[in-house]
């Protein structure tokens, strides 16, 4: 029994030590800019559009085959996310782009990408990196002048859960026109006059886990306990069939 009741002090003893940080729940939102965006274009694979005020989706295929001519133009967006708190539990983000010029009546999906390293000065058709071909969200864009929304939850909670620094999203027409038409978002370099029309991310969190939950401290104080009074027993039985082997002889 002393082995139960040492065990049980040198836990009392270590829960001081112990990271018990609390944080009660809590909602918060930020609303970030983007650190690159850019657009690629395939028809021009190894030119580089970083630093335009705009940024270019298109996806046009002209002619019959053999002769077909295709242009596919994708706009590319990281943003940081080392503002969220650790623990965060994300349930809403949203990403935002101002359409300034539509050319037609466009289907634009957002997809995810893992890879973060790229920048906008550096990235073209010819070097972007794959990235997942399942779309996150679509919207249809038919108007100009005006906002539209990406629902991009999931891509923020991954990149969360994976320890990424930063999120990647790709926009992409899914649907090939027969005429040369495409749609001129707003970059982040675009010029604010009276309203700022830059790309932004919204990401709303309802509540923060705790790093380590008080209300554990208890259930593993009892398993110490427990685990010494086994370990007592055990020892004890092995005494006694000990001394009853001895007896014997």
């Amino acid at each position: 029994m002393k082995l139960a009741i040492i065990s049980s002090l040198v836990m009392l003893l270590s829960l001081p030590y112990i990271k018990t940080t609390v944080v009660y729940a809590q909602s918060g939102q930020v609303t970030l800019k983007p650190t690159d965006d850019t657009y690629v274009d395939s028809s021009n694979p190894n030119s580089n559009y970083g630093g335009q005020t705009y940024l270019e989706i298109e996806y046009s295929v002209l002619g019959s085959e053999p002769y077909q001519t295709i242009y596919k133009d994708l706009a590319w967006l990281k943003f940081g996310l080392s503002t969220i708190p650790n623990g965060a539990v994300i349930d809403e983000a949203t990403l935002q782009l101002y359409a300034m010029i539509v050319g037609e009546t466009f289907n634009v999906h957002a997809y995810s990408c893992s890879y973060d390293s790229w920048t906008e000065l550096t990235l073209t058709y010819s070097n972007m990196p794959s990235y997942n071909a399942t779309s996150i969200d679509t919207t249809i864009v038919a108007t100009s002048n005006r906002w539209y929304n990406w629902s991009v939850v999931d891509a923020v909670r991954n990149a969360l859960t994976g320890n990424f620094i930063a999120i990647t999203t790709v926009l992409s027409e899914s649907s090939p026109h027969s005429s040369l038409s495409d749609i001129w978002f707003y970059s982040k370099n675009a010029p604010v006059i009276i309203t700022d029309y830059s790309p932004i991310l919204t990401i709303h969190w309802s509540s923060i886990v705790p790093e380590f939950p008080t209300f554990l401290l208890l259930p593993l104080f009892m398993i110490a306990t427990l685990f010494g009074v086994i370990v007592y027993r055990k020892k004890n039985l092995a005494k006694v069939s000990a001394h009853a082997k001895r007896s014997m002889a």
